[in-house]
């Protein structure tokens, strides 16, 4: 029943069982022959490859503004281990793994690294028993949601909104942004500082925040969520001028 479940979260149902099982094969459950046949280091080889291309295609079709150092961060950070291993816990694949006693005991069905890499093979039994478009299928849904996250508020996720936002602006040639502080209150040990974001004659973004350096990385993320990928700067939807 729990592998039924599995199938119905990821949305695909294996024509071949024995694929699946090899997917949830901890090398602990054939080590010790608590489980026959492979374990999931083979298709974990593929399912990384395979899940590389998916994703690298999606981002390359959402996101034709974004340059390859942009597009490679995000990448990273969709498929990085923690990211996998969230996935797999929220299809519940610890609670179907097949482990060795020793494995078991010490937890095995909540280590990050067990989930990662059986997800990776995961999609790498999907793509082996289905073949490329019912894997990128089964991956774009999984992926939707951080997919949607990321176009939302990429600085955020990513961690560096200044660095993202200067690397984006890079390719439009002329002057770095500058950040203005243009506004100060509270008292000394509770300061509140807004911030606005500037390139040329265009307010791109503000943030606020408890310091100065706060406040620009909140701009930044705001003007990396204004900013229309498809649209250049300058225009209603990127950007508005800066009054006065």
């Amino acid at each position: 029943m729990k592998l039924e479940r599995l199938q119905a979260a990821i949305g695909y149902r294996f024509r071949s069982p024995q694929l699946l099982r090899e997917a949830l094969a901890h090398p602990s459950s054939t080590v010790e022959k608590r489980l026959e046949g492979p374990n999931y280091q083979r298709l974990e080889f593929l399912g990384d490859a395979v899940l590389q291309l998916a994703v690298t295609d999606r981002l390359h079709a959402l996101f034709p503004s974004h340059n390859e150092g942009l597009l490679t961060k995000m990448r990273s950070f969709l498929v990085n281990r923690s990211s996998l291993a969230a996935i797999a816990s929220n299809l519940g694949i610890g609670e179907v793994l097949y482990l060795g006693k020793g494995e078991e005991r010490s937890g095995g069905r909540g280590k990050e690294s067990n989930l990662a890499d059986s997800f990776e093979a995961l999609i790498g039994a999907i793509y082996r028993d289905g073949g490329w478009s019912k894997a990128k299928a089964v991956i774009r849904k999984l992926f939707a949601e951080a997919i949607q996250q990321l176009a939302c508020s990429p600085a955020a996720l990513l961690g560096n909104p200044k660095g993202m936002l200067q690397e984006l602006l890079q390719k439009q040639g002329g002057e770095p942004p500058r950040y203005r502080c243009i506004s100060q209150s509270g008292a000394a040990h509770r300061k509140r500082y807004g911030v606005v974001v500037e390139w040329g004659a265009e307010r791109l973004g503000e943030g606020f925040g408890s310091s100065k350096k706060e406040a620009e990385l909140n701009a930044a993320s705001d003007a990396l969520a204004r900013i229309a990928p498809d649209k250049p700067l300058g225009s209603s939807s990127a950007a508005h001028h800066i009054p006065g």
